[in-house]
């Protein structure tokens, strides 16, 4: 079953009684943010672009390393109910589609590159003296990317110290770094507040990924991080684009890797569905210049644009959410109080059960609840 969760919202049509088998659609967000330090206008805005830092993102740049992206939010109250244990949030895939403006000249990329294949020492090169770096000889410590191109990503939304979850809206003050020159002021090493991260391996702290490329903001950690290359969640998967010559808007494709950090992500989403919101940051590494055009970097349609721009779609979020086998009531396991609910639910092996609810005991997904079910349950049951 699929339901558009923007119509459900809306209009008050649903509220989950439990957290079962189904696949959701969220469009349009319901926050989306340009977080740049000169955007004048938060919140409502057609267009967020997303880029790394003017000039250089090394250590002479008074912006953060990744100086503009899109903060993304969906509020999953109305159609998934929130406050449940987290396990009953059993979630199968997580996929995000934007839509990009035209006009774009900037390559995509397939794979992340590494920090030290941007310009850090900000001659306006890359990997000046031709060595790879920490070769003998190497003089920039930079390394030339071995493919065209950089990646559109997604990462975890952070905040602190100023914001929570609860407290920001897509109207909020900006903080984070910005230009320390005339006519504009402000600290050049500022953390973002939202922030992009990931999780460290090992302690599964936040990351913060702003300043990746300087090595700025993860030095107060137990176990301090500087300069690092950041796994992004999802890389985006672009389709239709052809730089230099796209007339029409198009797609990038994003499947999030629940997997990683030892399923820190998932427990991410699911402590996000718990809440009954989810947030996502899209980060674009395409370098830019100061007061350059915009065809070097990806510009993503924002729900503003909707209706008023030929082609302009929202961001949707699509996510599964796969049945806890035996869970009946829905609270992340097989206990006793869902053996109490099996003989509601059991049909043979003639009939098919009409009761959505009832899926969780259709082991071997033939329609029906029988003996054979009974069997697999009785594996499950108190695990």
């Amino acid at each position: 079953m699929q339901r558009t969760a923007f119509l459900l919202v809306a209009c008050g049509t649903f509220a989950a009684a439990r957290v079962q088998a189904e696949q959701f659609v969220f469009t349009p967000p319901t926050a989306d943010r340009w977080h740049y330090g000169f955007n004048s206008t938060p919140g409502s805005r057609p267009i967020g672009s997303t880029f790394m830092a003017p000039g250089s993102v090394g250590i002479n740049s008074d912006f953060n390393d990744r100086d503009a992206f899109v903060i993304l939010a969906w509020d999953t109250s109305g159609v998934i109910t929130p406050g449940q244990p987290l396990e009953s949030y059993n979630i199968s895939s997580i996929g995000l589609t934007v839509t990009c403006a035209p006009g774009g000249q900037w390559v995509p990329d397939a794979t992340v590159d590494e920090w030290y294949t941007y310009d850090l020492n900000g001659d306006g090169m890359i990997n000046a003296d031709g060595i790879p770096r920490g070769a003998p000889g190497d003089s920039d410590g930079e390394s030339s990317d071995p493919d065209p191109g950089r990646t559109i990503d997604i990462y975890g939304v952070g905040f602190g110290p100023t914001y929570t979850a609860a407290t920001w809206t897509e109207g909020s003050a900006y903080i984070g770094s910005m230009y320390s020159g005339f006519p504009y002021f402000g600290d050049p090493v500022a953390a973002r507040d939202p922030f992009p991260f990931v999780f460290q391996d090992g302690s599964l702290d936040m990351l913060h990924v702003e300043d990746h490329i300087r090595g700025l903001q993860n030095d107060m950690l137990a176990n301090p991080v500087y300069e690092f290359t950041p796994h992004p969640w999802a890389i985006g998967d672009v389709v239709g684009y052809t730089p230099g010559s796209q007339t029409v808007p198009f797609d990038v494709h994003f499947s999030i890797d629940l997997s990683l950090s030892a399923g820190a992500v998932k427990q991410y989403f699911q402590e996000q569905l718990a809440a009954g919101k989810i947030f996502i940051i899209v980060s674009a590494a395409h370098e830019t210049v100061m007061m350059g055009g915009q065809e070097s970097y990806p510009n993503i349609y924002m729900r503003e644009a909707v209706g008023s721009i030929t082609g302009a779609k929202a961001a949707v979020l699509n996510l599964d959410l796969a049945a806890v086998p035996g869970d009946y009531d829905g609270d992340g396991d097989a206990d006793l109080a869902d053996f109490a609910a099996f003989p509601n639910c059991l049909t043979g092996p003639v009939d098919e059960y009409t009761d959505p609810d009832c899926a969780p005991f259709d082991f071997d997904t033939d329609g029906d609840v029988d003996l054979s079910d009974f069997a697999s349950f009785q594996g499950v049951l108190g695990q």
